[in-house]
């Protein structure tokens, strides 16, 4: 049976639920797919043997404009390629233009690697940044990913090449930006404050992705390589961590993938979130 090897970095869950998406579309064409955390392989030291896969994918969500640090930590772990086939698909917040170069360095260092990066997409399930979407427009963005990863997985297994570009000018300011972007959010976390209410249940230590979190003497302290992924700030049980000045980012109630797709809220609770501009061209636009 030929093999895919899809490894992903979700920090709240939505490129997680893409993920499984992808598992589950390459399996009903009877393709054995391993699923593998980038924060395992980075932390368990996993020995990574391209070889024995017909395509490899890689997954992240986009944060600011470029990928997270462990990504590229990933990337620099990798073996070299040896022309292996790669696609890559991404998660935002919105599907725009804005968002279209920010798997460029990526693909760069895939390619010194020896990785033929050949296909690339960009899904929307919501946004946990900011502004929050409303429920119901999320149960419509996961219905609609689902068909457009179905959709990419045929056209990866048929040798279709997809690329997303854009004109020199916003090329060059997204360039710009990615440059300045990365080594800014690895700063994110010293923004951070614990509330006393924390109760030094360690969950925060156990899920930071890159162990940024320690605690020191009965103390949570922030170290300097966050992915600014938010994963601390919402799963703590307490609402514990918060922003001493970045308030902005997080959203109103916290956000919680599984639950929000579970038990949507009514027309009351989501009068005040958001319906994004992109929604009807994501859903009726395969090209998106």
């Amino acid at each position: 049976m030929k093999t895919i090897a899809v490894y992903y970095f979700s920090g709240t869950g939505n490129t997680e639920l893409v993920a499984k998406m992808v598992k589950e579309a390459f399996e009903q064409q009877e393709y054995a797919v391993d699923l593998v955390r980038m924060e395992d392989v980075l932390k368990q030291k996993m020995m990574i043997d391209v070889e024995k896969y017909d395509f490899i994918g890689i997954g992240s969500q986009v944060i600011g404009y470029n990928a997270p640090g462990i990504v590229y930590d990933f990337v620099r772990s990798l073996p070299q390629g040896g022309g292996k086939q790669v696609f890559i698909f991404r998660t935002a917040g919105g599907v725009a233009p804005i968002n279209y170069n920010v798997s460029k360095p990526l693909m760069r260092k895939l390619s010194r690697k020896g990785y033929d990066v050949t296909y690339e997409r960009i899904f929307s399930i919501g946004s946990n940044w900011i502004v929050r979407f409303k429920d119901e427009v999320m149960q419509k963005l996961v219905e609609t990913t689902r068909q457009k990863v179905e959709l990419m997985c045929r056209e990866v297994l048929a040798g279709e090449k997809r690329m997303l570009h854009t004109g020199l000018g916003l090329r060059l300011v997204m360039e710009m930006l990615m440059a300045v972007d990365l080594p800014v959010f690895r700063l994110i976390a010293k923004d951070y404050r614990v509330e006393q209410s924390c109760t030094h249940c360690g969950l925060c230590v156990r899920q930071c992705p890159v162990n940024n979190i320690v605690e020191k003497n009965g103390k949570i302290d922030f170290n300097w390589s966050c992915n600014g992924c938010m994963r601390c700030v919402y799963a703590c049980p307490q609402n514990a961590i918060q922003f001493k000045h970045l308030t902005f980012f997080p959203v109103e109630g916290g956000y919680n993938l599984k639950k929000i797709l579970q038990h949507p809220q009514g027309e009351a609770e989501n009068a005040a979130r958001r319906t994004p501009p992109f929604l009807a061209e994501y859903i009726a636009n395969d090209a998106l």
